[in-house]
């Protein structure tokens, strides 16, 4: 089945209307956690946790709860810790790829250099799980602490398989599973678990976090080859520089252009930069995009039939009109017409 009806909502970002004061909550908890750092730390972190970023983890975990009995309050301590993680993940990432915007502000690294950034990190990720321990049950708690390690996982995985020729597309899934999905795994199956929910609904929902975290990661490996600066409000085509073997290189490697194929892998296998601009105007390059993006579009369609096992609701359609105006993002990379929001 499928969810054609909710295309009507698509462009008015009605499905965040619904949580808007509940994200205002989240955002004022993570205010909070700053005044619990020494004065001298909390003249960084202050600056660290007060980007708008787009709040994708929480917004699920929100919606998630408003249609499985309603958002309790500690589904907005759960929201704030789950943000935390992930901006503690972006502050290292952008020391990894030396990125100097993110958000459309200087990153940490750009304006402490790197050696205060991993340190800004780790103490934010530290105090998500401080903030971890007053929700919960021990259950709770053990899934949380595993979905953060698969985080920290998937990012050593990766960072050890740079410029690695012999990655295939599978090992490319799992990376992303774990860097990536995880965290929108987490927000939704945690917060059905906050819920009391049955064993069986909190996998269904585990389930389609996943999904829609490898297509998310999909579009931002696609935005990273395609993407203008300005437009995405953060520094892109750091993959290709560093060796990340994302999807659409992937597929570029295999294409049916042995000329462009021979030049990706010769180019991967001696560890030097592409020819990006010249890529970029072959068939090859926009048929390796669109069969990225065939890809989660394919995970979009499932993650949304795990829908059905919710009851009818507002925030039902809010979760589905996420996933369609994930394949507009998708659909608009393809055609060249970016949305980075």
């Amino acid at each position: 089945m499928s969810f054609p009806f909710f295309s009507k909502l698509r462009h008015h970002k009605q499905h965040l209307r619904l949580i808007k004061d509940d994200l205002r909550k989240v955002r004022e908890t993570i205010a909070a956690q700053v005044k619990g750092f020494c004065p001298h730390v909390q003249t960084y972190m202050e600056q660290v946790c007060t980007g708008r970023g787009k709040m994708i983890r929480p917004g699920l975990a929100l919606l998630t709860a408003a249609a499985t009995g309603g958002v309790k309050e500690e589904h907005i301590s759960f929201a704030a810790l789950l943000e935390m993680l992930h901006m503690a993940s972006l502050i290292h990432d952008d020391v990894l790829d030396k990125a100097e915007v993110r958000r459309d502000r200087p990153t940490p690294n750009a304006l402490w250099g790197n050696e205060l950034a991993v340190l800004l990190g780790d103490t934010l990720l530290a105090q998500a799980m401080v903030l971890g321990t007053r929700i919960g049950d021990l259950r709770f708690n053990q899934r949380m602490a595993t979905a953060t390690r698969d985080l920290c996982e998937g990012e050593v995985e990766q960072s050890t398989r740079l410029w690695d020729a012999s990655m295939t597309r599978a090992e490319y899934y799992e990376i992303v599973r774990k860097k990536t999905a995880t965290l929108f795994a987490m927000a939704m199956s945690g917060a059905a678990m906050l819920q009391g929910l049955e064993d069986d609904i909190v996998e269904h929902l585990n389930r389609m976090g996943t999904l829609l975290g490898v297509s998310y990661q999909i579009y931002d490996d696609c935005l990273d080859l395609l993407g203008v600066d300005q437009q995405a409000g953060k520094t892109l085509g750091t993959d290709v520089q560093k060796g990340k073997l994302t999807l659409p290189i992937l597929f570029l490697s295999e294409a049916d252009n042995e000329d462009i194929a021979a030049e990706v892998r010769d180019a991967v296998e001696n560890r030097r930069g592409f020819d990006l601009q010249r890529l970029r105007r072959t068939e090859s390059f926009h048929v390796a995009l669109q069969l990225s993006a065939n890809e989660a579009l394919s995970r979009n369609e499932e993650a949304r039939e795990a829908l059905w096992r919710l009851p009818e609701s507002p925030a039902r359609t809010a979760l589905a009109e996420t996933t369609y105006r994930l394949d507009e993002m998708l659909q608009d990379c393809c055609n060249g017409t970016l949305i980075c929001s």
